[in-house]
């Protein structure tokens, strides 16, 4: 039987001006699911400049104030986490793919984020169990094929906290793959916040990563 465990940041002293550290824990349920504990922050995800964007990152990250959730845990914990399930990104996008975005004849921004596919799961204190179509409407109309995409080597150059993207961003570490950074531009990766569906901010939740299939690409 899978014996659950947990993944916890080593205790370390840190000086006034060292990063931050994350506070919370990635859990690992079995082998093929992880879990970790994250807040709603709705607002962020619908006003900010760069709304419809990012799903879930890191409190301290970056992009946390452009997110709809936010976690305790940073993008580096939940990567290690699925890599230590055997998992192998595809590590398919540069930072290319999003600074030559405006770029009509750029290769880059077209690419699709590749990797184990991931159903992503979010669990509420009464159980209640939703998953991203429950959450979110999408104009475009081609649904959500979240894969684990990686991206180690793009963390010191995005420094997003970004853990799962809505379309093929090279900051994520899961990202969905029906739409790329090209049609994010154009506009056709339109994401909105279900009205059926409201959490509101600062709610606790629980994030559960369930790899689908064989753990390798």
């Amino acid at each position: 039987m899978w014996k659950q465990q947990t993944l916890a940041l080593a205790a370390v002293t840190l000086g006034a001006c060292a990063p931050p550290v994350p506070t919370g824990q990635v859990t690992i349920v079995d082998e093929s699911t992880i879990e970790f504990p994250a807040r709603v922050s709705g607002r962020g995800f619908s006003d900010s400049s760069m709304a419809g964007y990012h799903l879930i990152v890191w409190d301290e990250g970056g992009a946390a104030d452009h997110s709809l959730f936010v976690a305790s845990v940073s993008d580096v914990q939940v990567l290690d986490a699925l890599e230590s399930l055997g998992a192998r990104p595809g590590n398919a996008l540069t930072i290319d793919s999003w600074e030559d975005r405006n770029e009509p004849d750029a290769e880059a921004p077209d690419r699709m984020v590749r990797g184990p596919q991931v159903e992503i799961e979010f669990v509420l204190d009464n159980g209640t169990v939703l998953v991203l179509s429950d959450l979110l409407t999408d104009e475009g109309g081609r649904g959500f094929d979240m894969r684990f995409g990686g991206h180690r080597d793009n963390i010191p150059e995005w420094h997003s906290g970004c853990v799962v993207c809505l379309y093929s961003c090279p900051g994520s570490k899961v990202g969905n793959a029906s739409y790329t950074v090209r049609d994010f531009v154009a506009g056709e990766a339109h994401f909105q916040l279900n009205d059926d569906v409201l959490l509101p901010d600062r709610t606790e939740i629980t994030v559960r990563f369930r790899l689908q299939g064989s753990p390798t690409p």
